[in-house]
């Protein structure tokens, strides 16, 4: 599997390799990863903010995308603003659709075993 994150494109053999992936922050606590198969779909991205996630799953080029969400409140906030692309970008999400990154990890692996979202949360489709 490719991960394509903000310190550039990594290649994981592993779920091992993976995990050490998805623990690259930038010095504010920042990341956006890519996991891409060897098709252009299914892919998966993950949005992270020190201990929070936003997951978007994409099943084929006609899907909008599905967003992770689970029942339990992950911040008080409206709104949290994660980096997209790089640490100068930003984008706000609601508190809806954020999650804490233990459960945007164990989607990560599921997508690596699988290629397919996660049964351990709820998927909002766009």
């Amino acid at each position: 599997m490719t991960v394509y994150e903000f310190g550039g494109k990594k290649e994981c053999n592993s779920i091992t390799e993976l995990k050490e992936v998805l623990l690259n922050r930038t010095q504010n606590g920042s990341n956006e990863f890519e996991l891409r198969t060897s098709s252009a779909y299914p892919f998966l991205t993950i949005l992270v903010k020190n201990d929070l996630a936003c997951v978007h799953y994409f099943e084929n080029e006609e899907d909008c995308g599905h967003y992770a969400y689970v029942d339990e409140e992950s911040t008080k906030d409206e709104y949290v603003i994660f980096n997209i692309g790089s640490e100068e970008a930003e984008t706000e999400v609601s508190k809806e659709l954020v999650i804490l990154v233990s459960y945007a990890y164990d989607a990560a692996i599921e997508f690596y075993k699988t290629n397919k979202m996660s049964k351990n949360m709820k998927w909002f489709e766009l």
